[in-house]
């Protein structure tokens, strides 16, 4: 069934502007206003997608676990949070998939996570109900 194909069209033209194929569900995506990107996550996947085509290229990473959320700093954007479902854990990562910090505490898997408009703190929610900010 699997890989997926992803595709993003422009309502007023009516024309494709992006095709993706992820290797499997997408798991959540999120629109970063301020770098103007796609944070979209699927199996082990971080993809950075620009939000309009404007030439600009599509980052992707594997990382060594599956991703349930992403979300990019958005004042730096040289780094991107993460939850996980297949832990209690959230981890920051430079934009070359490098982990900087992981962060416990959570009683269940973390399901999302977000950035503040400002960049000054981030959020975590998981399923064993506890939710979390983080000064950055």
């Amino acid at each position: 069934m699997f890989p997926l194909s992803h595709r993003w069209w422009d309502l007023r033209t009516r024309t494709l502007t992006t095709k993706l194929t992820f290797p499997g569900p997408v798991t959540s995506m999120e629109l970063s206003p301020q770098t103007q990107r796609l944070v979209v996550t699927s199996g082990k996947t971080v993809a950075f997608i620009p939000a309009l085509p404007n030439g600009s290229t599509t980052h992707s990473l594997t990382l060594p676990y599956s991703p349930s959320s992403a979300s990019i700093h958005p004042i730096m954007q040289d780094r991107f949070v993460t939850g996980n479902s297949g832990d209690e854990w959230v981890r920051v990562h430079g934009m070359d998939g490098e982990e900087r910090e992981v962060l416990k505490g959570h009683h269940g898997p973390v399901h999302c996570v977000e950035f503040s408009p400002d960049g000054e703190m981030y959020a975590s929610g998981s399923g064993g109900c506890s939710h979390y900010l983080f000064h950055y």
